[in-house]
């Protein structure tokens, strides 16, 4: 079992992170999100890596954090969906972009990334509906969208609106639908943003 692997990063080829440790160079396969965030060539970099053998090989697939890998792992439990399909969408797709797709029954937004059918995103949403963190997914996605923003008062409103929702018996999903519909200030209130979020949840 091989956790992890810290390393130099000695060159990327389309899809391959080639990390050397020990004067050995390990051929990763990686998402394009992961590659997207390696720093520069020659750089030292740790991914967290799951091995996966085969008849014939073993392939070593890298991450850039262990929640890539958790949904990594999940979408391997997807009937049809197999490394190279995983991989796939994690290239298309953010872990919260799955999240809230799994959580709104969202299976376009599966099906959109190439080599994915219809039945699969289909089955996508059923095997995955109770597996993912649709509060934790909405978290990391204002923080995402407020870069730079992290302690701003826009971002501790929208988690409180969300809250209040889901403690007023909405789902958290519809809830972040309907957030991500509003337009929010660092002068919005809380009291505000819930009335005018409430109005465009009955239009749900």
């Amino acid at each position: 079992m091989i956790s992890y692997i810290r390393g130099t990063l000695s060159d990327i080829d389309e899809n391959i992170v080639i990390v050397e440790n020990n004067g050995i160079g390990y051929g990763i396969s990686s998402s394009m999100n992961t590659i997207r965030q390696l720093p520069a060539i020659g750089s030292e970099i740790k991914l967290e890596t799951k091995l996966i053998p085969k008849e014939d090989s073993l392939t070593l697939y890298g991450f850039y954090d262990k929640e890539e890998l958790k949904m990594f792992e999940l979408l391997l439990s997807v009937s049809g969906i197999g490394p190279k399909g995983a991989l796939n969408i994690l290239s298309s797709m953010t872990v919260s972009d799955i999240q809230f797709a799994v959580a709104g029954a969202d299976a376009k937004a599966f099906a959109a990334v190439p080599g994915v059918g219809k039945k699969t995103a289909e089955r996508a949403i059923i095997d995955l509906k109770d597996k993912v963190d649709i509060v934790g997914a909405f978290e990391a996605k204002i923080t995402a969208d407020l870069s730079g923003k992290k302690a701003s008062p826009a971002v501790s409103v929208k988690e409180e609106v969300l809250e209040a929702l889901v403690a007023l018996g909405y789902s958290a999903s519809n809830a972040a639908r309907a957030l991500d519909k509003m337009t929010i200030t660092d002068s919005t209130t809380t009291e505000q943003l819930l009335s005018d979020t409430l109005k465009q949840m009955s239009f749900l």
